[in-house]
């Protein structure tokens, strides 16, 4: 699966300066792109086939359902910018490709200082700069139109990426505490774990470690609310 994946990224990158000349892709197209097309299709759940190059009416079903699960016309055509979304949805899903291409510092300018649920989006919560990553994938995922296959990778990347970072953030919180606090982040890091085990992978897990990791954000990082240091010195 790893080099499959390595294998289709390298022709993706191959691919992405031509982008702009590239023709629409409909059915009766030929060629490199459409095989390519055709494994992403497949990889994300889209597509019940094999990728031979050939733009038949399997290959138009599936594009069909993926301009339906983007909420667009389904006209089973796919043009420069369709692509390019697809290339986005496909290596957010996947991991083979992580980042936006910004560093920190023009993060830190773009996105909040912390995550807070101040937000009026459809999961409710604010994504800080450190969250980005996060926030791109589940802003991805809309499962009443989502293949089972897209549904588990896309939940699935959201609780990796949360999971790495929330233990990061525990260490961050106990580095910042004097040696005899550190316990403190130890023992809550600890029922962190305790509790993630509780969960089979999905989006009811996506939702409660999402929250996991909201709170904490907020609560570390947070110019207005600081519990974690209050808690440690025993207010």
């Amino acid at each position: 699966m790893f080099k499959k994946m390595i294998s289709l990224l390298l022709v993706l990158l191959l691919l992405l300066p031509a982008a702009s000349a590239m023709a629409e892709l409909k059915r009766g197209s030929r060629g490199q792109e459409v095989k390519t097309l055709q494994e992403m299709l497949i990889e994300l759940g889209f597509l019940n086939d094999k990728a031979d190059g050939i733009f038949g009416k399997k290959t138009e079903a599936a594009v069909k359902a993926l301009q339906k699960y983007w909420g667009v016309n389904t006209t089973g055509r796919l043009d420069d910018d369709d692509l390019m979304a697809l290339y986005d949805l496909y290596f957010l899903a996947t991991g083979v490709m992580e980042g936006d291409g910004l560093d920190e510092e023009e993060l830190r300018e773009i996105y909040p200082a912390y995550c807070s649920w101040e937000g009026k989006d459809e999961w409710g919560g604010v994504y800080c700069f450190r969250h980005q990553e996060e926030c791109q994938v589940s802003g991805q995922l809309m499962p009443e139109n989502a293949p089972k296959k897209l549904e588990e990778l896309l939940t699935g990347r959201v609780c990796a990426l949360w999971e790495r970072d929330i233990f990061a953030m525990y260490e961050e919180w106990e580095d910042s505490l004097p040696e005899e606090d550190r316990h403190i982040a130890r023992e809550q890091r600890a029922l962190f774990e305790t509790a993630l085990k509780e969960y089979k992978p999905g989006l009811e897990k996506m939702l409660w470690i999402e929250a996991q990791g909201i709170d904490l954000c907020f609560d570390l990082h947070g110019a207005e609310a600081q519990p974690l240091e209050e808690e440690a010195s025993g207010a």
